[in-house]
Protein backbone atom coordinates (compact mmCIF):
# COMPACT_ATOMS: atom_id res chain seq x y z
CA UNK A 1 0.00 0.00 0.00
CA UNK A 2 1.35 3.58 -0.98
CA UNK A 3 -0.21 6.50 1.00
CA UNK A 4 -0.11 9.09 -1.60
CA UNK A 5 0.39 12.36 -1.26
CA UNK A 6 -2.12 14.85 0.14
CA UNK A 7 -1.90 18.03 -1.46
CA UNK A 8 -4.92 19.00 0.06
CA UNK A 9 -3.02 19.26 3.46
CA UNK A 10 -1.28 22.40 2.01
CA UNK A 11 -3.91 24.83 3.82
CA UNK A 12 -3.52 22.74 6.90
CA UNK A 13 -0.13 23.84 7.26
CA UNK A 14 0.72 27.33 5.79
CA UNK A 15 -0.13 29.13 9.00
CA UNK A 16 1.97 27.17 11.01
CA UNK A 17 5.57 27.64 8.94
CA UNK A 18 5.24 31.21 11.01
CA UNK A 19 5.39 29.24 14.31
CA UNK A 20 8.87 30.21 16.04
CA UNK A 21 7.86 28.72 19.67
CA UNK A 22 8.95 25.05 20.41
CA UNK A 23 5.86 23.59 20.15
CA UNK A 24 4.87 20.26 22.75
CA UNK A 25 5.66 17.16 21.59
CA UNK A 26 3.21 14.39 20.61
CA UNK A 27 3.67 11.08 20.46
CA UNK A 28 2.19 7.41 18.27
CA UNK A 29 2.76 4.30 19.09
CA UNK A 30 4.54 1.64 16.27
CA UNK A 31 4.07 -1.67 16.17
CA UNK A 32 5.65 -3.52 12.92
CA UNK A 33 7.80 -5.97 11.37
CA UNK A 34 9.30 -6.75 8.52
CA UNK A 35 10.19 -10.17 6.89
CA UNK A 36 12.93 -10.51 3.65
CA UNK A 37 11.72 -13.35 0.95
CA UNK A 38 13.43 -16.97 0.75
CA UNK A 39 14.59 -16.26 -2.85
CA UNK A 40 16.41 -13.04 -1.51
CA UNK A 41 17.47 -14.16 2.22
CA UNK A 42 17.34 -17.57 3.93
CA UNK A 43 18.68 -17.23 6.52
CA UNK A 44 15.51 -16.01 8.52
CA UNK A 45 17.44 -13.43 10.27
CA UNK A 46 15.03 -10.28 9.52
CA UNK A 47 17.54 -7.90 12.11
CA UNK A 48 18.77 -4.65 11.03
CA UNK A 49 15.94 -3.08 9.06
CA UNK A 50 15.72 0.50 9.50
CA UNK A 51 12.78 2.34 10.17
CA UNK A 52 13.20 6.27 9.84
CA UNK A 53 10.57 9.08 10.32
CA UNK A 54 11.87 12.44 9.11
CA UNK A 55 10.16 15.79 9.82
CA UNK A 56 11.41 19.77 7.98
CA UNK A 57 9.79 22.53 9.50
CA UNK A 58 9.40 24.30 5.93
CA UNK A 59 11.75 24.21 2.78
CA UNK A 60 14.71 26.87 4.50
CA UNK A 61 15.02 24.19 7.76
CA UNK A 62 17.01 21.40 8.38
CA UNK A 63 15.14 18.00 8.13
CA UNK A 64 15.44 16.17 11.69
CA UNK A 65 15.16 12.78 12.51
CA UNK A 66 11.97 12.02 15.17
CA UNK A 67 12.20 7.91 14.70
CA UNK A 68 15.32 5.76 13.51
CA UNK A 69 15.10 2.12 14.96
CA UNK A 70 16.18 -1.26 13.18
CA UNK A 71 14.38 -4.69 13.83
CA UNK A 72 15.45 -7.54 15.60
CA UNK A 73 16.11 -11.02 14.27
CA UNK A 74 12.66 -11.45 14.02
CA UNK A 75 11.79 -8.41 11.75
CA UNK A 76 9.72 -6.89 14.69
CA UNK A 77 10.20 -3.48 15.49
CA UNK A 78 8.20 -1.23 18.39
CA UNK A 79 8.71 1.86 19.76
CA UNK A 80 7.38 5.48 20.08
CA UNK A 81 7.70 8.22 18.18
CA UNK A 82 7.53 12.29 19.16
CA UNK A 83 5.97 14.73 16.71
CA UNK A 84 5.61 18.47 16.95
CA UNK A 85 1.67 17.81 15.96
CA UNK A 86 -0.62 15.67 13.62
CA UNK A 87 0.09 15.59 10.44
CA UNK A 88 2.24 13.37 7.58
CA UNK A 89 5.86 12.62 7.98
CA UNK A 90 8.11 11.00 5.38
CA UNK A 91 8.97 7.52 6.11
CA UNK A 92 11.81 5.56 4.50
CA UNK A 93 13.02 1.76 5.16
CA UNK A 94 16.58 0.72 4.59
CA UNK A 95 18.31 -2.68 4.46
CA UNK A 96 22.27 -2.43 4.52
CA UNK A 97 22.34 1.05 3.91
CA UNK A 98 20.27 1.34 1.23
CA UNK A 99 17.34 2.74 0.76
CA UNK A 100 14.60 -0.03 0.10
CA UNK A 101 10.92 1.34 0.62
CA UNK A 102 9.35 4.56 0.92
CA UNK A 103 6.01 5.77 2.32
CA UNK A 104 3.79 8.46 4.55
CA UNK A 105 2.90 7.83 8.12
CA UNK A 106 -0.12 9.87 9.40
CA UNK A 107 1.33 10.87 12.76
CA UNK A 108 -1.27 11.91 15.72
CA UNK A 109 -1.60 11.66 19.48
CA UNK A 110 -1.94 8.40 21.27
CA UNK A 111 -2.45 6.99 17.67
CA UNK A 112 -0.86 3.53 17.41
CA UNK A 113 0.10 2.37 13.78
CA UNK A 114 0.41 -1.07 12.92
CA UNK A 115 2.35 -2.47 10.14
CA UNK A 116 4.12 -4.94 8.02
CA UNK A 117 5.83 -6.21 4.54
CA UNK A 118 8.01 -8.26 3.20
CA UNK A 119 11.70 -7.46 1.20
CA UNK A 120 11.80 -7.21 -1.80
CA UNK A 121 8.24 -5.56 -2.82
CA UNK A 122 7.49 -3.46 0.01
CA UNK A 123 5.80 -0.84 -2.45
CA UNK A 124 3.56 -3.99 -2.92
CA UNK A 125 2.74 -5.42 0.16
CA UNK A 126 3.45 -2.95 2.43
CA UNK A 127 -0.03 -2.88 5.29
CA UNK A 128 -0.54 -0.09 7.45
CA UNK A 129 -3.55 -0.06 9.89
CA UNK A 130 -4.51 3.17 12.75
CA UNK A 131 -7.47 5.12 13.41
CA UNK A 132 -6.32 8.05 11.19
CA UNK A 133 -5.11 5.58 7.96
CA UNK A 134 -8.39 4.02 8.47
CA UNK A 135 -10.54 7.30 8.08
CA UNK A 136 -8.08 8.56 5.43
CA UNK A 137 -8.78 5.16 3.16
CA UNK A 138 -12.45 5.90 3.67
CA UNK A 139 -11.61 9.93 2.46
CA UNK A 140 -9.71 8.54 -0.47
CA UNK A 141 -12.37 6.11 -1.69
CA UNK A 142 -14.93 8.75 -1.67
CA UNK A 143 -12.41 10.95 -3.48
CA UNK A 144 -12.09 8.81 -5.79
CA UNK A 145 -15.49 8.31 -6.74
CA UNK A 146 -16.10 11.99 -7.23
CA UNK A 147 -13.65 12.39 -9.19
CA UNK A 148 -14.77 10.12 -11.64
CA UNK A 149 -18.24 11.90 -11.29
CA UNK A 150 -16.29 14.94 -12.21
CA UNK A 151 -14.97 13.47 -15.31
CA UNK A 152 -18.42 13.10 -16.15
CA UNK A 153 -19.54 16.52 -15.26
CA UNK A 154 -16.50 17.72 -17.30
CA UNK A 155 -17.62 16.17 -20.19
CA UNK A 156 -21.23 16.90 -20.45
CA UNK A 157 -22.66 13.55 -19.48
CA UNK A 158 -24.89 14.67 -16.77
CA UNK A 159 -27.54 17.28 -17.48
CA UNK A 160 -27.71 20.43 -16.42
CA UNK A 161 -30.49 19.69 -14.11
CA UNK A 162 -29.06 16.93 -12.40
CA UNK A 163 -26.14 18.88 -11.14
CA UNK A 164 -27.13 20.67 -8.16
CA UNK A 165 -28.76 17.00 -7.06
CA UNK A 166 -25.56 14.86 -7.87
CA UNK A 167 -22.81 17.79 -6.42
CA UNK A 168 -24.70 17.84 -2.93
CA UNK A 169 -24.62 14.00 -3.08
CA UNK A 170 -20.74 14.52 -3.02
CA UNK A 171 -20.48 16.59 -0.37
CA UNK A 172 -22.95 14.84 1.64
CA UNK A 173 -20.94 11.62 1.58
CA UNK A 174 -17.87 14.08 2.35
CA UNK A 175 -19.59 15.58 5.32
CA UNK A 176 -20.69 12.01 6.55
CA UNK A 177 -17.05 10.65 6.27
CA UNK A 178 -15.89 13.64 8.72
CA UNK A 179 -18.69 13.07 11.34
CA UNK A 180 -18.28 9.10 11.48
CA UNK A 181 -14.32 10.25 11.91
CA UNK A 182 -13.90 12.87 14.02
CA UNK A 183 -10.49 14.33 15.30
CA UNK A 184 -8.75 13.04 12.21
CA UNK A 185 -6.92 14.62 9.19
CA UNK A 186 -9.19 12.92 7.01
CA UNK A 187 -12.50 14.42 9.00
CA UNK A 188 -10.97 17.96 8.17
CA UNK A 189 -10.49 17.09 4.95
CA UNK A 190 -13.63 15.84 4.09
CA UNK A 191 -15.13 18.59 5.89
CA UNK A 192 -13.27 20.82 3.61
CA UNK A 193 -14.26 19.58 0.73
CA UNK A 194 -17.87 19.44 1.53
CA UNK A 195 -17.64 22.86 1.99
CA UNK A 196 -16.40 23.30 -0.57
CA UNK A 197 -19.00 22.13 -2.82
CA UNK A 198 -21.50 23.31 -1.38
CA UNK A 199 -20.03 27.07 -2.19
CA UNK A 200 -20.59 26.14 -5.85
CA UNK A 201 -24.32 25.46 -5.55
CA UNK A 202 -25.52 26.44 -1.95
CA UNK A 203 -24.23 29.07 -0.39
CA UNK A 204 -26.44 29.02 2.81
CA UNK A 205 -26.11 25.71 3.55
CA UNK A 206 -22.15 25.69 3.01
CA UNK A 207 -21.95 28.18 5.86
CA UNK A 208 -24.07 26.22 8.29
CA UNK A 209 -21.50 23.52 7.79
CA UNK A 210 -18.82 25.97 8.51
CA UNK A 211 -20.54 27.00 11.94
CA UNK A 212 -21.17 23.59 12.47
CA UNK A 213 -17.39 22.01 11.53
CA UNK A 214 -15.59 25.18 13.92
CA UNK A 215 -15.66 22.68 17.06
CA UNK A 216 -12.35 21.42 15.13
CA UNK A 217 -10.20 24.54 15.35
CA UNK A 218 -8.44 23.96 12.26
CA UNK A 219 -11.44 23.89 9.87
CA UNK A 220 -10.90 27.83 10.42
CA UNK A 221 -9.10 27.12 7.69
CA UNK A 222 -12.23 26.42 5.58
CA UNK A 223 -14.16 29.50 7.16
CA UNK A 224 -11.54 31.72 5.63
CA UNK A 225 -11.50 30.49 2.46
CA UNK A 226 -15.12 30.15 2.04
CA UNK A 227 -17.17 31.80 4.54
CA UNK A 228 -14.58 34.76 4.49
CA UNK A 229 -15.08 35.71 1.17
CA UNK A 230 -19.14 34.95 0.82
CA UNK A 231 -19.97 36.95 3.92
CA UNK A 232 -17.32 40.15 2.42
CA UNK A 233 -19.20 39.92 -1.08
CA UNK A 234 -22.84 39.76 0.17
CA UNK A 235 -22.88 42.61 3.19
CA UNK A 236 -19.36 44.02 2.77
CA UNK A 237 -15.50 44.20 3.90
CA UNK A 238 -16.42 45.24 7.25
CA UNK A 239 -18.72 42.40 8.00
CA UNK A 240 -15.52 40.11 6.61
CA UNK A 241 -13.17 41.13 8.75
CA UNK A 242 -15.86 41.31 11.86
CA UNK A 243 -15.93 37.77 10.77
CA UNK A 244 -12.39 37.12 10.99
CA UNK A 245 -11.97 38.75 14.49
CA UNK A 246 -15.12 36.28 15.27
CA UNK A 247 -13.06 32.88 14.45
CA UNK A 248 -9.76 34.54 16.28
CA UNK A 249 -12.01 34.36 19.27
CA UNK A 250 -12.34 30.17 18.98
CA UNK A 251 -8.59 29.23 19.34
CA UNK A 252 -6.21 30.11 21.61
CA UNK A 253 -3.76 28.80 19.12
CA UNK A 254 -0.99 31.88 18.52
CA UNK A 255 -0.20 30.94 15.00
CA UNK A 256 -3.64 30.50 14.08
CA UNK A 257 -4.43 34.08 15.63
CA UNK A 258 -1.50 35.43 13.74
CA UNK A 259 -2.69 34.23 10.55
CA UNK A 260 -6.06 35.71 10.94
CA UNK A 261 -4.45 38.90 11.82
CA UNK A 262 -2.28 38.87 8.43
CA UNK A 263 -5.16 37.84 6.64
CA UNK A 264 -7.11 41.11 7.88
CA UNK A 265 -3.92 43.37 7.13
CA UNK A 266 -4.13 41.77 3.69
CA UNK A 267 -7.48 42.21 2.61
CA UNK A 268 -7.50 46.08 3.99
CA UNK A 269 -4.02 46.40 1.80
CA UNK A 270 -5.90 44.80 -1.36
CA UNK A 271 -9.12 46.81 -0.49
CA UNK A 272 -7.04 50.35 -0.63
CA UNK A 273 -7.38 50.75 2.97
CA UNK A 274 -3.81 51.95 3.43
CA UNK A 275 -4.30 53.82 6.42
CA UNK A 276 -6.41 50.96 8.08
CA UNK A 277 -4.04 48.41 7.40
CA UNK A 278 -0.67 50.29 8.28
CA UNK A 279 -2.22 50.90 11.61
CA UNK A 280 -2.90 47.27 12.22
CA UNK A 281 0.48 46.07 11.07
CA UNK A 282 2.01 48.20 13.58
CA UNK A 283 0.01 46.72 16.03
CA UNK A 284 1.48 43.49 14.62
CA UNK A 285 4.26 44.08 14.75
CA UNK A 286 4.66 45.05 18.59
CA UNK A 287 3.00 41.94 19.28
CA UNK A 288 4.89 39.62 16.86
CA UNK A 289 8.58 41.17 17.45
CA UNK A 290 9.78 38.04 18.44
CA UNK A 291 8.69 36.28 15.70
CA UNK A 292 11.43 35.73 12.90
CA UNK A 293 8.95 34.72 10.29
CA UNK A 294 5.90 36.95 11.02
CA UNK A 295 8.25 40.01 11.20
CA UNK A 296 10.17 39.10 7.77
CA UNK A 297 6.02 38.59 6.39
CA UNK A 298 5.37 42.60 8.17
CA UNK A 299 8.67 44.03 6.52
CA UNK A 300 7.71 42.63 3.13
CA UNK A 301 3.75 43.80 3.58
CA UNK A 302 4.98 46.93 5.10
CA UNK A 303 6.84 47.81 1.59
CA UNK A 304 4.15 47.17 -0.49
CA UNK A 305 1.72 49.36 1.79
CA UNK A 306 4.51 52.08 1.84
CA UNK A 307 5.32 52.16 -2.09
CA UNK A 308 2.96 49.94 -3.82
CA UNK A 309 -0.59 49.99 -2.42
CA UNK A 310 -3.87 50.68 -4.82
CA UNK A 311 -4.11 53.93 -5.66
CA UNK A 312 -0.53 54.45 -5.60
CA UNK A 313 1.20 55.97 -8.59
CA UNK A 314 3.84 53.00 -9.83
CA UNK A 315 7.60 53.08 -9.48
CA UNK A 316 9.28 54.51 -12.67
CA UNK A 317 10.79 52.22 -15.07
CA UNK A 318 11.95 51.73 -18.48
CA UNK A 319 12.88 48.76 -20.90
CA UNK A 320 13.39 48.68 -24.54
CA UNK A 321 11.19 45.48 -26.20
CA UNK A 322 12.63 42.98 -28.36
CA UNK A 323 10.99 44.58 -31.44
CA UNK A 324 13.06 47.63 -30.31
CA UNK A 325 10.53 49.97 -28.88
CA UNK A 326 11.35 51.96 -25.97
CA UNK A 327 8.36 51.54 -22.78
CA UNK A 328 8.74 53.69 -19.62
CA UNK A 329 5.81 54.73 -16.79
CA UNK A 330 5.28 57.65 -18.33
CA UNK A 331 5.17 57.12 -22.13
CA UNK A 332 1.77 54.76 -20.77
CA UNK A 333 0.24 56.86 -19.04
CA UNK A 334 -3.40 56.76 -21.15
CA UNK A 335 -3.78 53.34 -20.85
CA UNK A 336 -4.02 50.33 -18.50
CA UNK A 337 -1.56 47.29 -18.65
CA UNK A 338 0.39 44.38 -16.53
CA UNK A 339 3.82 44.14 -15.88
CA UNK A 340 4.79 41.27 -15.34
CA UNK A 341 8.11 40.61 -13.50
CA UNK A 342 9.06 36.86 -13.70
CA UNK A 343 11.02 33.75 -15.36
CA UNK A 344 9.22 32.68 -18.05
CA UNK A 345 10.79 29.36 -17.19
CA UNK A 346 8.53 29.03 -14.00
CA UNK A 347 6.15 26.32 -14.13
CA UNK A 348 3.54 28.09 -12.25
CA UNK A 349 3.87 31.48 -15.05
CA UNK A 350 3.28 28.88 -17.91
CA UNK A 351 0.28 26.90 -16.25
CA UNK A 352 -1.09 30.33 -16.41
CA UNK A 353 0.14 31.92 -20.14
CA UNK A 354 -3.34 30.50 -21.48
CA UNK A 355 -5.15 32.25 -19.27
CA UNK A 356 -3.25 35.31 -19.45
CA UNK A 357 -3.57 35.53 -23.24
CA UNK A 358 -7.72 35.06 -22.48
CA UNK A 359 -7.53 38.31 -20.42
CA UNK A 360 -5.04 39.88 -23.13
CA UNK A 361 -7.93 39.36 -25.93
CA UNK A 362 -11.09 40.53 -23.54
CA UNK A 363 -9.39 43.36 -22.71
CA UNK A 364 -7.50 44.72 -25.81
CA UNK A 365 -10.72 46.75 -26.37
CA UNK A 366 -10.15 49.03 -23.30
CA UNK A 367 -6.67 48.82 -24.70
CA UNK A 368 -5.63 46.72 -22.16
CA UNK A 369 -1.79 45.56 -22.82
CA UNK A 370 0.76 43.47 -21.26
CA UNK A 371 4.62 43.91 -20.80
CA UNK A 372 6.73 40.71 -19.43
CA UNK A 373 10.34 41.49 -17.88
CA UNK A 374 11.57 38.07 -18.17
CA UNK A 375 14.32 37.09 -14.84
CA UNK A 376 15.48 34.26 -16.43
CA UNK A 377 19.30 33.82 -16.79
CA UNK A 378 19.58 32.78 -20.44
CA UNK A 379 18.03 34.95 -23.24
CA UNK A 380 17.79 31.50 -25.00
CA UNK A 381 15.31 30.24 -22.79
CA UNK A 382 13.32 33.47 -23.57
CA UNK A 383 13.41 32.92 -26.70
CA UNK A 384 13.06 29.47 -27.17
CA UNK A 385 9.71 30.18 -24.70
CA UNK A 386 8.04 32.34 -26.79
CA UNK A 387 9.08 30.96 -30.43
CA UNK A 388 7.02 28.44 -29.50
CA UNK A 389 3.79 30.42 -28.94
CA UNK A 390 2.39 33.41 -30.65
CA UNK A 391 3.82 36.46 -28.87
CA UNK A 392 1.11 38.78 -28.02
CA UNK A 393 2.73 41.51 -26.18
CA UNK A 394 5.82 42.81 -25.35
CA UNK A 395 9.06 41.07 -23.83
CA UNK A 396 11.71 43.45 -22.55
CA UNK A 397 15.34 42.83 -24.27
CA UNK A 398 18.09 41.41 -21.89
CA UNK A 399 20.75 44.10 -20.63
CA UNK A 400 17.89 47.01 -21.07
CA UNK A 401 17.24 46.88 -17.66
CA UNK A 402 18.47 46.08 -14.28
CA UNK A 403 17.56 42.84 -12.31
CA UNK A 404 18.44 44.06 -9.25
CA UNK A 405 16.90 47.18 -9.28
CA UNK A 406 13.55 46.12 -10.23
CA UNK A 407 13.11 43.05 -7.39
CA UNK A 408 14.02 46.18 -5.03
CA UNK A 409 11.55 48.81 -6.19
CA UNK A 410 8.67 46.11 -7.11
CA UNK A 411 9.58 44.02 -3.79
CA UNK A 412 9.63 40.78 -6.17
CA UNK A 413 9.49 37.98 -3.04
CA UNK A 414 7.58 35.38 -4.91
CA UNK A 415 7.07 34.78 -9.00
CA UNK A 416 5.24 35.57 -10.98
CA UNK A 417 4.78 38.75 -9.64
CA UNK A 418 2.52 41.30 -11.49
CA UNK A 419 1.22 44.99 -11.27
CA UNK A 420 -1.98 45.80 -12.25
CA UNK A 421 -1.74 49.64 -13.35
CA UNK A 422 -5.23 52.00 -14.68
CA UNK A 423 -4.72 54.53 -17.46
CA UNK A 424 -3.83 57.11 -14.77
CA UNK A 425 -0.15 55.59 -14.01
CA UNK A 426 -1.95 54.54 -10.37
CA UNK A 427 -1.44 50.35 -9.20
CA UNK A 428 -4.91 48.69 -9.39
CA UNK A 429 -3.20 46.06 -7.50
CA UNK A 430 -0.17 43.32 -6.95
CA UNK A 431 -0.32 40.12 -7.92
CA UNK A 432 2.14 37.21 -6.42
CA UNK A 433 2.17 33.80 -7.73
CA UNK A 434 -1.70 32.60 -7.93
CA UNK A 435 -3.41 35.95 -6.41
CA UNK A 436 -3.62 36.60 -10.32
CA UNK A 437 -6.61 34.98 -10.42
CA UNK A 438 -8.23 37.57 -8.55
CA UNK A 439 -7.05 40.15 -11.82
CA UNK A 440 -10.73 40.05 -13.74
CA UNK A 441 -12.10 42.21 -10.19
CA UNK A 442 -9.16 44.27 -10.55
CA UNK A 443 -9.86 45.03 -14.71
CA UNK A 444 -13.91 45.48 -13.91
CA UNK A 445 -11.91 48.40 -11.84
CA UNK A 446 -10.31 49.72 -14.86
CA UNK A 447 -13.34 49.23 -17.04
CA UNK A 448 -15.24 51.10 -14.46
CA UNK A 449 -12.82 53.95 -14.24
CA UNK A 450 -12.09 54.31 -17.81
CA UNK A 451 -16.26 55.02 -18.62
CA UNK A 452 -16.40 57.18 -15.78
CA UNK A 453 -13.86 59.33 -17.39
CA UNK A 454 -15.39 59.31 -20.48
Amino acid sequence: MDIRKLFYLVFLTAILTNCSSEPEMEKAFLDGRFTVADTLDNTGDFSGIQLIITYQENVDAEIDTLFNKKTNKDGVIKGIVKFPRKNIYPVFIKRNGNQVGATQFILADKDTLKFSGELPGLDQNFELNSREQRAMDTFNRINRGFSRVTAYINAGAIEDSLLYDEVLKWSDLFWEVSEKNSNTLASTLSASESIRLLNIIDKELMMNRIDESLKDEEMIFAAVNYGFPYLSKDNGLDSGISYLDSLAELTENEDYILGLEQKKIEVMYDSSRVEEAKSALEQFEKRYKNKVNAMDWAKNIGYDLAYLAPGFRIPSFSFVTQEGDSVNSSTLIGKPYILEITPVASRLYQNQYDRTMVIHQIYQNYDLEIFTIPLDRSEVTVNAFFNERVKHWGVAAFGTFDIQELIQKFNVTDVPTRILVDQNGNIVRKYVTTEFTDVIQGMNTVVNQSKNQN
